[in-house]
């Protein structure tokens, strides 16, 4: 089963089981564009989803969450299990947060660059040469100049 279909049949359960024909949910999408939805043969864009949602008083989170459990074959209670697990792992990590992180601009390569500054800040204050800081993490000498001088500066 593909995803399309899974949420197709998500969203057809949960608006019979409502009471709504389709012409009840026209202000959201068309009665044609949900009924390709609804047999999997449509996509579906976050903010079509989204009005369909509200139409249907339910989150899109919840038809998707019911979506995916479907395609991974696991009752919704076992589903939940799982999901319960990674959300705890992700906000654990600091990769899933409720707030936008204002460092995400700098990208990969800012928060590894941030990672080697202080790093190489750190074996600076402990006494460390040059040769030495760019020995124990293996980096260039001309990558221990950039942030020896950046230490300084902070």
């Amino acid at each position: 089963m593909e995803y399309r279909e899974a949420l197709g049949q998500v969203l057809r359960e949960i608006r019979v089981a409502a009471g709504l024909r389709r012409e009840d949910c026209s202000a959201a999408l068309s009665r044609e564009y949900l009924a390709g939805v609804e047999r999997g043969q449509r996509s579906i864009s976050i903010e079509k989803l989204h009005s369909i949602c509200d139409c249907l008083g339910i989150t899109p989170s919840l038809v998707l969450f019911a979506a995916e459990a479907r395609l991974a074959a696991l009752s919704l209670e076992d589903y939940r299990t799982r999901q319960d697990h990674q959300i705890r792992a992700h906000v654990d990590a600091e990769r899933l947060r409720n707030t936008a992180d204002t460092k995400v601009h700098e990208g990969v390569r800012g928060k590894r660059a941030e990672i080697t500054r202080k790093s190489i800040q750190a074996l600076k204050a402990e006494g460390s040469t040059k040769t030495e800081v760019a020995r124990r993490l293996g980096v260039g000498l001309s990558t221990v100049d950039r942030y020896w001088l950046k230490a300084d500066k902070e």
